[in-house]
């Protein structure tokens, strides 16, 4: 008897619902040399052979000017509502990957998404997350203010990426977790109290001077921690990619984005 293909494809899901607070236009249609960030990102996934699907998340004016193939998709207000709305639209089988990325990614290429794409499925996790070195990103930016949410860890100072790769049949198990992780991306005090309190106790201490390398909370600790509040195997993927770090969350971001554009 024939043995079934097992389908493990890469469905994309770009939340493209957020709005620049500063102009009170949505993110994804910000330009940057002359391209609306959300079509920099549509254009890499289209390059990559491996993702089959893209849905897009945004508001109607988004939404209208994205290429016919594209799954179009009306965001809601809450993010994790408009990740569940992506993932429903991209109808994965349970041994999809689904690539979850956000639409303001102004350096965002092909390149550096085959990258990511490549080693997170190497690791053989279920989720997989990016950390950036804060150096990588600052080298990339050619200044130390860039603008990050990050954290010193055993390995360094990192800072999230924009994306991350989940098999689709551990979302509904994660569901409750992952939307208070979302609520909370922002906020490492909260971020830290949602991974316990042994993670919180290492974080707090980690903060003062002369102990901040001895109880710095390594990456594995966190994968750890994941995986038990999860059920599944977790990976925290430290690459320097700082294409997919580089986002444009206030105006001083989206000013060095044309700058080091332009340059």
């Amino acid at each position: 008897m024939a043995r079934a293909v097992v389908s493990e494809s890469v469905k994309a899901v770009v939340l493209a619902g957020g709005i620049a607070p500063w102009c009170g236009e949505p993110k994804a249609l910000l330009r940057v040399n002359g391209t609306p960030l959300v079509l920099r990102v549509v254009t890499a996934l289209h390059s990559l052979p491996e993702v089959s699907c893209i849905a897009v998340v945004g508001n109607p004016v988004v939404l209208q000017m994205l290429p016919k193939d594209v799954v179009k998709v009306e965001a809601a207000e809450n993010l994790w509502t408009n990740t569940q709305k992506g993932i429903q639209a991209v109808q994965p089988e349970p041994n999809d990957y689904l690539l979850l990325c956000a639409a303001d990614m102004p350096f965002v290429t092909a390149q550096s998404l085959q990258a990511f794409l490549e080693a997170a499925k190497r690791t053989g996790a279920d989720l997989v997350y990016l950390a950036v070195p804060v150096e990588a990103l600052q080298r990339f930016a050619q200044t130390k203010a860039v603008h990050r949410t990050s954290a010193r860890l055993k390995e360094g100072m990192l800072t999230g990426g924009n994306l991350f790769l989940v098999r689709a049949r551990i979302v509904p198990a994660i569901a409750n977790l992952a939307e208070r992780a979302i609520r909370y991306r922002k906020a490492k005090w909260q971020l830290a109290k949602l991974a316990g309190w042994r993670i919180l106790l290492k974080w707090l201490l980690s903060r003062l001077p002369l102990l901040g390398n001895i109880f710095a909370v390594s990456v594995q600790e966190l994968e750890r921690r994941g995986e038990e509040l999860l059920g599944c195997r977790c990976k925290g993927l430290i690459a320097p990619l700082p294409e997919l770090a580089f986002d444009v969350d206030k105006p001083e971001d989206y000013a060095l984005a044309q700058r080091l554009m332009e340059g």
